[in-house]
């Protein structure tokens, strides 16, 4: 970061903001140490954004646009997510009438997972009407909570898929520099070339962008209005729930928070078997021949690339990271997090 940026500082309670303008993550770092008058190391302390996403690295920082609201938080600790807030205004405020029926009272007895796909019930008599209003302007209690300079549903929800994956790529990069014996000149040229084709497609922020419903080319998750539906678990083609889950993040403020716990699933998974097999693939073309080894970047579309040997096909490592051949948008009860031991990812290497 060559310019200094405003943004917005709270702790996990979030009584108090303060202004910190910075160049750099561990400035950063060092005014909200000296600002909160903390008992603690620049090490000691993680920044996370309201919907939970952790900031691990300066090159991430960089990506987010002023005035963005960070919350501090120990090494360790995880502060509360705007759906998570949500939930427990909505219980405190409306505990009377929450209470009335069987079904509300196992509300507040089962696990959060299953708390979040209540609350979806219990918001559906929300005026859907209002999904249809676009602008910051006709729609003003949508915005209500957000640091964002985007005057549309659209722009602010375009930006947020790309939060999403620019995550996946930085973790993705973070976890390969830190593998030992990969090749560096061939992982570098990776980690460049993967860069570059995110930037080209605007690291896919037209996932959640309705405006971009039946481009063929750049083609939303959502359908027109915005509504998404859940694709299912990572072993099923569809949601077995009957009716699927679904979500219109662009009818109202609740619904907006709720979204932030639907998940973007890789069914190959990227830590447990993409990371891996990308290893394998630059540890074993560094081992058969150095001088030839390459990395590929459009094998599928150039036959001369086919014919070389020990080459990183980077078009399929960049589809099982970062495209919805290998993603699912996914409803909090229809994501597992256990290994997906059927689906393997690579080999990478042609």
């Amino acid at each position: 970061m060559t310019t200094t940026k405003g943004f917005k500082v709270t702790d996990a309670e979030r009584k108090t903001r303060v202004g910190i303008a910075v160049k750099n993550f561990e400035e950063l770092k060092k005014k909200t140490i000296d600002k909160f008058k903390l008992k603690f190391s620049p090490g000691q302390i993680d920044f996370q954004t309201p919907d939970g996403t952790l900031i691990e690295n300066d090159e991430y920082f960089q990506t987010l646009p002023s005035q963005t609201l960070l919350i501090w938080v120990k090494k360790g600790d995880k502060a509360e997510t705007d759906a998570e807030i949500l939930y427990k205004t909505i219980r405190e405020v409306n505990d009377e009438y929450l209470s009335a029926g069987e079904k509300v009272q196992e509300f507040f007895t089962e696990k959060m997972k299953n708390k979040v796909f209540k609350l979806a019930e219990v918001l559906k008599g929300i005026d859907g009407e209002k999904a249809k209003l676009t602008t910051k302007a006709d729609h003003p209690e949508w915005f209500e909570g957000l640091d964002t300079g985007a005057k549309t549903k659209e722009e602010y929800m375009f930006r947020r898929a790309q939060d999403r994956i620019r995550t996946y790529f930085y973790k993705t990069k973070e976890e390969l520099l830190k593998t030992k014996d990969l090749p560096q000149a061939q992982l570098q040229t990776l980690i460049n070339e993967l860069r570059n084709r995110l930037k080209l497609n605007k690291y896919h922020g037209y996932y959640f962008d309705r405006a971009c419903f039946g481009d063929e080319n750049m083609k939303s998750i959502c359908d027109r209005s915005g509504q998404f539906t859940c694709h299912g678990r990572w072993d099923k083609d569809w949601c077995l729930y009957n009716p699927s889950h679904t979500i219109n993040p662009y009818s109202s403020r609740e619904a907006r928070i709720i979204f932030q716990t639907w998940n973007m699933d890789h069914n190959k998974e990227r830590s447990r078997s993409i990371i891996p097999a990308i290893c394998t693939a630059l540890r074993a073309s560094d081992n058969v021949n150095t001088k030839t080894s390459k990395v590929c970047k459009d094998i599928d579309s150039d036959n001369s690339l086919s014919k070389d040997k020990n080459c990183i096909n980077v078009r399929s490592i960049y589809n099982d990271l970062f495209t919805t051949g290998n993603l699912k948008i996914v409803h909090i009860v229809c994501h597992d997090k256990g290994a997906h031991f059927t689906l393997k990812a690579g080999p990478y290497l042609v």
